[in-house]
C-alpha cells in the first residue's frame, strides 16, 4: 500500500488498467500525521467518478458501497476512473460520531466547506479535500457525497443535486436523475456541505441520504452500491448501456426545526403524506406538559424525522418534501400550531 500526498495525488500517475489502495497524507504539521484511505481503479482514458463517503464519520452505508463497488471493479474493462474516499473525515470516524471531538476542534465537517488551512483541523481539512476535488475533476465528471441518517433523525432515501445556478447544475440534475434512489431531491442551496461548494466551482454534484442511524442495514447499503453501478454506466465508465432515467419532477424540501428544547413526542412517520397546518408532533416537559404542538408549514410528504425524542431548540424534527406545486420555503423553519407553553 503506497502512501502519497493529497495535493500531489494524480490520476496521470497511475497505469490505464491498474488498481490500486493508497493512503493519502493530509493536513502536514497541522494536528499530526493524517491519511485518507482510497481505492482507485483505472480504465482506458474517460470520465472519473469521484465518490466521498465519511464526512460525517458515523456514516457507514456509503463508505461500504464504495469498498464493496472497488472489488468488484475490472480496470481492463473501463474507460474511466473510479476514485472512492471511504473515510473522508478520520477524526470524527475514530470518534464514532457526526462531529470531530472536542480534543481536534469539536466542529461538523459538513458545515465548514469550502475550509481554511490554517485556522482549525476540520477547516484545514475541509480546504484540502475541496482542493483534491478540483484538482481531480472537470465538468465532464462526476462527484458522489454520500450521506445518511444519523442516531438522531432517520432520512427516507433520496439522492438529488444543489439547486445552485451554474454550469454544473444541469449536469447535476442529469445525473442524479440516473441514480436510482426512490426519490428525487432538489437541494436547497446551502453555505458549508462539500455537495454544495463543489457544484459552487462548477463541478457536477450528486448528493445522497439514506435512513443511517448510525448503522449500516444491508438495504441502504446495497441500494448505494447500486447506484453507483448505475452512474458508471451513465458517464460510459463501465459498458453496458445507460440505467433507466427518472422523469419525475425533482422535490424540493423543507426543514422543520425545534421552537423550545424539550421531549418530541411524534405523530408523524417516514413517508406519510402530510398536509399544510397538520400535527407533526408535540414538544412536552421532562412532566409531560405541552410546550409546543409542531405542525407542517406545507404540504408534502415526511422524508427525515427524528428518531431521538430528546431535543434542543434549533435542531432538525422533520423533513417535509413538498407536494407537486407547492410554495417553497428554502430556510429552515419552525411552525407551532399552538402558543409555546413556558417551562420552568
Amino acid at each position: 500500500m503506497r502512501k502519497v500526498s493529497l495535493d500531489e495525488f494524480s490520476i496521470a500517475d497511475l497505469p490505464a488498467g491498474s488498481r490500486e489502495r493508497l493512503l493519502l497524507a493530509a493536513l502536514p504539521g497541522l494536528i499530526g500525521p493524517v491519511s485518507l484511505p482510497a481505492l482507485v481503479a483505472r480504465g482506458q482514458e474517460g470520465r472519473t467518478l469521484l465518490a466521498i463517503a465519511g464526512v460525517h464519520g458515523d456514516e457507514y452505508e456509503g463508505m461500504e458501497a464504495i469498498r464493496l463497488l472497488f472489488d468488484e471493479l475490472d480496470p481492463v474493462k473501463m474507460r474511466g476512473t473510479f476514485i472512492g474516499l471511504p473515510i473522508a473525515n478520520p477524526f470524527a470516524y475514530e470518534a464514532r460520531a457526526r462531529v470531530a471531538p472536542l480534543s481536534v476542534d469539536g466542529l461538523n465537517l459538513a458545515r465548514v466547506f469550502p475550509g481554511d488551512p490554517g485556522v482549525s483541523a476540520s477547516r484545514a481539512l475541509a480546504r484540502a479535500l475541496l482542493d483534491f476535488v478540483a484538482a481531480a475533476l472537470t465538468i465532464d465528471d462526476l462527484l458522489i457525497d454520500f450521506h445518511s441518517g444519523s442516531a438522531d433523525v432517520a432520512f427516507a432515501p433520496m439522492n438529488g443535486f444543489r439547486d445552485i445556478p451554474g454550469p454544473a447544475r444541469a449536469r447535476s440534475e442529469e445525473a442524479a436523475r440516473h441514480y436510482g434512489l426512490p426519490n428525487l431531491w432538489c437541494i436547497p442551496d446551502s453555505p458549508g456541505p462539500l455537495n454544495a461548494e463543489s457544484s459552487r466551482l462548477g463541478i457536477p454534484t450528486i448528493g445522497t441520504e439514506t435512513t443511517g442511524r448510525a448503522g449500516c442495514e444491508p438495504e441502504d447499503t446495497a441500494a448505494y452500491l447500486a447506484g453507483l453501478r448505475n452512474i458508471l454506466a451513465f458517464l460510459d465508465i463501465l459498458p453496458g448501456g445507460h440505467p433507466s432515467r427518472d422523469s419525475r419532477p425533482a422535490r424540493k424540501t423543507v426543514n422543520v426545526v425545534a421552537p423550545t428544547t424539550g421531549f418530541l413526542r411524534v405523530s408523524k412517520r417516514l413517508h406519510q403524506r402530510v398536509t399544510v397546518g397538520e400535527e407533526l408532533g408535540v414538544i412536552i416537559t421532562p412532566f409531560g406538559d405541552p410546550m409546543a404542538t409542531i405542525c407542517s408549514p406545507v404540504s408534502g410528504t415526511v422524508w427525515a424525522v427524528r428518531s431521538m425524542p430528546p431535543v434542543r431548540i434549533g435542531e432538525l424534527m422533520f423533513m417535509i418534501a413538498l407536494a407537486e406545486g407547492g410554495p417553497y420555503q428554502h430556510q429552515e423553519r419552525s411552525q407551532t400550531c399552538t402558543t409555546e407553553a413556558a417551562y420552568g
